[in-house]
């Protein structure tokens, strides 16, 4: 994915996100030690989190968090008029190639997580166009991404939580995962 887009007042930010995706960083916490209580690095338990497991007093998965707080990226995207409408398609005109360049960056054991990380990335995109960088959410899962990490969950009361953290590869301080 070599494209660059110009979308106006956020394509630097936008363009953040996809010159991650084409760094060839996707998942790959180099050196890094865990001292978070809200990171793990067993991705058994990191996929249970993301696809088995429920949040909050309403029992949302974690693909149900996701999907509301993006909700509030579509009510921009399709409240905002033709100005929007051209950025979605702009937008949308990159997709396949986020996919493939997430495809080809992730090792075999990671494959079954790729629907989840290209979600997540078109997300990003979304929010940083359409909103900057005011989506906290967003932001903080593009965080967890650019440190080599996956966003797969949930620790904590909805929203007053924090992000739950996969990092391959990586060492615990404590020496052993938490499990919640």
């Amino acid at each position: 994915m070599d494209k660059k887009v110009d979308l106006g007042e956020n394509t630097n930010l936008v363009n953040e996100v996809v010159d991650f995706i084409n760094s060839g960083l996707l998942l790959n916490p180099i050196n890094q030690v865990i001292s978070e209580e809200n990171e793990i690095t067993d991705l058994d338990v990191a996929k249970r989190f993301a696809w088995d497991d429920v949040y909050g007093e309403e029992s949302l998965t974690w693909a149900d968090l996701r999907s509301e707080k993006m909700s509030e990226v579509w009510n921009v995207v399709y409240g905002g008029g033709e100005k929007y409408a051209e950025i979605d398609i702009k937008l949308s005109e990159l997709l396949d190639e986020l996919s493939e360049s997430v495809k080809k960056q992730l090792p075999p054991k990671h494959k079954e997580l790729l629907d989840d990380v290209v979600s997540d990335l078109k997300c990003c995109l979304y929010s940083r166009a359409f909103q900057g960088k005011t989506n906290e959410f967003f932001e903080e899962m593009f965080s967890i991404y650019l440190g080599g990490g996956w966003p797969c969950g949930w620790v904590g009361d909805w929203s007053r939580g924090r992000l739950l953290v996969y990092r391959d590869g990586a060492t615990s301080e404590k020496g052993t995962d938490f499990i919640l």
